[in-house]
C-alpha cells in the first residue's frame, strides 16, 4: 500500500531574494523545522511555487489576499512577506475546491502589469505573475521529451484552483502571466474557462523597451518574441482571446477598457481607467521607472536586434506562424 505523505509547515526563519525578479523556488526561504500540519485549509494561503524535485507544490501564509493583488508582482509580494511555508505533496490535490483563472498572456515589457492594475481598481480580481504557472512551462518542464510533463502541468492546475477559491469563487480572476509562459499554454488553459486574453505591442517599441529592461541581445530577444507569437497563434485557435494592444490602450483607454469589459462581462468604471493610466505600474519594484540605468551599447543592441528581426530568415519564421499583425504597433 503507498505511503501517504504528510502536509508540513514550517516558519520562515529568513528570506532570500528579496530584491530580485527571479522565477520563485523553494530556497526563497530558510525555516525553523518542519512539522507535520494535519487537513490544511487554503484560509490564510497562496499558492507560492512548484518543488519539482520533491514532488510537492509550496504555499506561504501570513498574507493579504488583496494585497497580494495590488502588488505589481504577486511572487515577489509574497517573497517579501510571507511567514510560514506549508509544503503540500501532489497526490493531495488541490486545498479547496477552486475553478480555473482567465490567463493574460503577453511578450512582457507591453504595458501587461498597468492593465494588472488597471483591473484592481475596477474591482476585477488578478494577480501578476504567479510563479507555479512559470515553472510549469520552463523549457525543461514542457519538453514532450520530459515523462513528468503532464504531472507538473496538474500539479500547478491545482495550485491555480486554490488561487481562484483565495481570490474570488464567485468570478473567474485573471492571471497575469510571465512571458515564458507563451512557451506552453496548452499546459495552462483548461476546459473549464476557454477565456483567454492576450496582450500585445510592436515589435519595435517592445525590442526597444525590453532590451533597455532586461540587457537582451539581439538572438534572445528575437527569440523571446517568436515564442510570444507561437503561444498567440495557439490561444487564438485553441481559445475565446481578446486581444489588447498597447498601443490602442494609451491611445483610447476608454475605449479599450470598455471592448475588455464586455469581454469579461465585468464593469470597468471610466474612473477606475483615468485613476491608472498614469501610473508606474511597477512602482516599488526592480523594474521601476529609472531602477535600472541603460547600459552603455544599448542603442548597438537595440540596432542589432532590428536587424535580425527584418532578416530573411526571421521574416520566413514570423510568416510561418500566421500572426504578423501582431508585429505592428
Amino acid at each position: 500500500m503507498p505511503l501517504t505523505r504528510s502536509i508540513t509547515s514550517a516558519e520562515i526563519t529568513r528570506t532570500l531574494r528579496a530584491d530580485r525578479i527571479a522565477i520563485s523556488a523553494p530556497g526563497d526561504f530558510r525555516t525553523a523545522p518542519a512539522r507535520p500540519l494535519a487537513g490544511a485549509a487554503i484560509d490564510g494561503l497562496l499558492p507560492y511555487c512548484l518543488d519539482v524535485l520533491g514532488r510537492r507544490s509550496i504555499y506561504v501564509g501570513g498574507v493579504d489576499s488583496r494585497s497580494a493583488q495590488s502588488a505589481p508582482f504577486y511572487y515577489l509580494y509574497l517573497r517579501r512577506n510571507a511567514t510560514r511555508v506549508v509544503s503540500v505533496p501532489w497526490e493531495s490535490g488541490a486545498l479547496a475546491p477552486g475553478g480555473s483563472p482567465i490567463f493574460l498572456f503577453s511578450p512582457g515589457r507591453c504595458g501587461s502589469t498597468l492593465l494588472s492594475r488597471l483591473l484592481f481598481s475596477a474591482g476585477i480580481a488578478n494577480v501578476s505573475e504567479p510563479d507555479f504557472y512559470t515553472q510549469a512551462t520552463t523549457a525543461l518542464c514542457a519538453s514532450p521529451l520530459n515523462p513528468f510533463r503532464a504531472r507538473i502541468a496538474q500539479a500547478a492546475a491545482a495550485m491555480g484552483a486554490d488561487l481562484v477559491a483565495a481570490l474570488d469563487p464567485v468570478q473567474p480572476p485573471i492571471v497575469k502571466l510571465r512571458a515564458e509562459s507563451c512557451r506552453a499554454p496548452e499546459l495552462l488553459v483548461r476546459p473549464s474557462e476557454r477565456r483567454t486574453l492576450y496582450m500585445t505591442r510592436g515589435f519595435e517599441g517592445w525590442a526597444r523597451s525590453n532590451g533597455r529592461a532586461f540587457r537582451n541581445g539581439a538572438a534572445k530577444s528575437v527569440r523571446k518574441y517568436l515564442t510570444a507569437m507561437s503561444g498567440f497563434a495557439w490561444v487564438r485557435r485553441n481559445s475565446d482571446c481578446h486581444l489588447i494592444r498597447y498601443e490602442s490602450l494609451l491611445a483610447e483607454p476608454q475605449v479599450e477598457a470598455a471592448a475588455l469589459a464586455r469581454f469579461l462581462g465585468r464593469e470597468i468604471s471610466a474612473q477606475a481607467v483615468s485613476s491608472t493610466m498614469n501610473e508606474d505600474s511597477q512602482l516599488g519594484t526592480p523594474l521601476q521607472r529609472g531602477a535600472r540605468p541603460d547600459l552603455p551599447g544599448w542603442e548597438r543592441r537595440f540596432d542589432e536586434t532590428m536587424a535580425l528581426w527584418n532578416s530573411a530568415k526571421v521574416r520566413r519564421a514570423r510568416a510561418a506562424l500566421g500572426v504578423e499583425e501582431l508585429c505592428t504597433g
